[in-house]
């Protein structure tokens, strides 16, 4: 299916001045299925693990089986579910099927009652093994693990679980609801099932702070699960004498990918599946002092598979001007420099949750505010407000808020103009 994905290019300028030194150059590389393509996703092969521990009673429980079955009244009748609940124990409450009979599931997810405490691993487990068993080529296998809580179970043991999981290629996500779970050890789960090594922060790791927001969160998971390629990569070959210094991906979260991605002579970036909505990455490109004219910085290189096709490649040049000329000069990309802005901001943050469990109080406050500034100039307001208060606590008790870690830590992760939020309040 030629032409299925369309490939953009931009610099934070298209024409820069002609200098005697090395000049720092943003490339935004963005991957966009074709509409035709985007709504033609892969059928899925799935399993729900959800807490029904004693600590989900109440709005949580409610806002969950509202959130799932939203889920379940937006499946194709190929698409294949599991839903599987723990508390003290494990209970597989819907063995994988086609998501043919909703009305019977969604009876079943209405039936869910609050428990005891929070056994994960044998829930993992049996999600890997209702998963695996419908597991193939032409479908989208994950496990969504929700809960509320730490594991009370050998947290050892799930880790044992994600590795599994890992193994049989079936990438876990993971939400985490309200303000008493351990994001690092969802994210180390999420990454093992990755095969990546703990704390890459490669997967998806979403934080639910209120029942008001756990709607949307699964809408938003939902749709991480629309893939339509398979195989994707993107190679930049730089021409010579360019480096690449650092690359970001931007799209579907903000992640520093620079040591898998920076090769020599090259950027090379294995997005593995493309969603709907597409994927993107920044890079940080040094270009050194050129004479006039249009110089060509890298041919971008794209090769995926669409389900059932053999392999294709896309080709384009990223060309840049130089000129001593200042009324040739392009202004400031602002879709790029928003990227650039919004990663700078993320950078920052984490840079001030280390210094405040460092005991650099001082500066990892100063470093919570301009990010927050940065964040509400781009519109950004809700994650301006909450890094705000995650400063303010900071500069009060001396100590990062538990909100505030997953915040930073989570929240911060997604740019905001590539995600928009569907809302799916009645």
């Amino acid at each position: 299916m030629s032409g299925a994905i369309h490939v953009s290019c931009l610099c934070n300028r298209n024409a820069i001045p002609a200098l005697d030194e090395s000049q720092l150059v943003y490339v935004l590389t963005e991957l966009t299925p074709d509409p035709a393509l985007a709504e033609h996703r892969m059928p899925l092969n799935f399993a729900l693990v959800l807490d029904r521990s004693g600590s989900m009673e109440g709005h949580k429980l409610a806002s969950l089986k509202k959130a799932v079955n939203r889920i379940i009244d937006r499946l194709a009748p190929d698409d294949i579910i599991a839903l599987i609940t723990f508390d003290t124990r494990c209970m597989l409450l819907a063995e994988a099927q086609p998501a043919q009979n909703k009305v019977e599931l969604k009876y079943l997810v209405e039936q869910i009652t609050p428990g005891g405490s929070t056994v994960m691993a044998p829930a993992i487990g049996e999600a890997i093994r209702q998963v695996s068993a419908n597991d193939a080529p032409e479908r989208v296998s994950r496990i969504i693990l929700l809960t509320d809580g730490e594991a009370t179970d050998n947290e050892d043991h799930s880790r044992r679980e994600a590795d599994q999981a890992g193994m049989l290629g079936l990438p876990l996500i993971a939400l985490g609801f309200g303000i008493d779970w351990n994001e690092d050890f969802l994210c180390e789960l999420v990454d093992r099932s990755l095969l990546l090594p703990p704390g890459t922060r490669g997967g998806t790791v979403e934080f639910i702070p209120t029942p008001t927001r756990a709607v949307n969160t699964f809408w938003q998971v939902f749709q991480s699960m629309h893939v339509v390629a398979q195989n994707v990569f993107t190679r930049l070959h730089l021409a010579q004498g360019i480096e690449a210094r650092r690359v970001w991906q931007v799209k579907p979260h903000i992640r520093d990918i620079s040591p898998s991605a920076i090769q020599p002579g090259a950027v090379m970036v294995h997005h593995s599946d493309l969603e709907q909505g597409g994927a993107a990455f920044l890079c940080e490109i040094v270009l050194p002092a050129r004479p006039e004219g249009a110089v060509r910085i890298a041919q971008i290189e794209v090769t995926y598979e669409l389900p059932g096709t053999a392999p294709e490649t896309l080709t384009t040049d990223l060309v840049l001007s130089i000129s001593d000329d200042p009324q040739r000069l392009a202004p400031l990309d602002n879709r790029v420099m928003s990227v650039v802005e919004k990663v700078h901001a993320f950078k920052l943050q984490q840079q001030a949750l280390f210094e405040a469990e460092a005991g650099e109080v001082g500066s990892a406050v100063r470093k919570l505010r301009i990010a927050a500034t940065l964040l509400q100039a781009q519109g950004d307001q809700e994650l301006a407000e909450q890094i705000t208060e995650a400063a303010d606590h900071l500069e009060e008790n001396g100590t990062i808020s538990n909100i505030g870690k997953k915040t930073i830590k989570l929240s911060s992760r997604k740019t905001v103009m590539f995600f928009r939020e569907e809302s799916t309040d009645e």
